[in-house]
């Protein structure tokens, strides 16, 4: 079945008349069937209405919808608000079948080994909570592998550890500045090393005697370090 280019933002309601026809689809009965025992219960009928709408609205294959069930279930995802979460995203991309779905899903898995190396972690695979930030950094953001590992090392550099959370904030300032490129990067960080320069060359003498501007001074040349310690907890 061939996606349609404009990808509906939700599971449209199908009609009774439509639901009813689909439910004495051979096809359909058997898929059913089958995302029952994958999710080792009965089926809602929220979740059979979606399940219908992979198939008549995003024109998925009961092949599709199946191998779909299947790879959220394996991620320990049972819930139907995350399959169509990824049947949309899939839908975006033009996956229509098994085979470009299985390619999609093993090309962000090499992705996600890149992110866990460039963070030091050789060791293991990585946890549901990781992978769930790497998705929001590689499709939500669309950042290349180079601006996330570029993002990584800083985290390393900064921190000393692998804080997933540190690359997070990092990467979500970049994208809140529309960096694009690793140029964008060097230009923001050109721009913030002259911003500090003007600062520092506007900046009076602070007084000597221990008054309260000169605690204010020393807790203001204390606040990067206040702020990387946050960003650990």
């Amino acid at each position: 079945a061939t996606i349609k280019q404009s990808v509906p933002a939700k599971a449209a309601p199908l009609t009774p008349d439509r639901v009813k026809e689909l439910k004495q689809n051979e096809d359909i009965i058997q898929l059913l069937y089958i995302a029952e025992q994958y999710l080792g219960k009965t089926l809602s009928p929220t979740e059979i209405q979606k399940i219908l709408f992979f198939y008549d609205g995003l024109g998925f294959s009961a092949d599709l919808i199946e191998y779909l069930i299947e790879y959220c279930v394996s991620r320990s995802h049972k819930s139907i608000r995350y399959m169509e979460t990824v049947a949309l995203a899939w839908a975006q991309e033009g996956i229509s079948t098994v085979a470009e779905a299985k390619k999609a899903n093993a090309r962000y898995s090499k992705d996600y080994y890149s992110i866990l190396k460039a963070l030091g972690i050789t060791n293991r695979s990585p946890v549901e909570t990781e992978i769930t930030l790497m998705d929001t950094w590689l499709k939500t953001y669309g950042f290349s592998i180079a601006i996330i590992q570029e993002a990584c090392t800083r985290t390393v550099l900064q921190t000393g550890q692998a804080s997933f959370q540190y690359t997070d904030k990092i990467l979500e300032g970049w994208k809140k500045k529309q960096v694009k490129t690793l140029e964008d990067i060097q230009a923001l960080d050109a721009e913030h090393k002259k911003r500090k320069q003007d600062k520092k060359q506007s900046k009076p003498a602070a007084p000597a005697s221990g008054n309260r501007f000169n605690n204010f001074q020393q807790r203001e040349y204390n606040f990067d370090e206040y702020e990387k310690r946050l960003l650990n907890q």
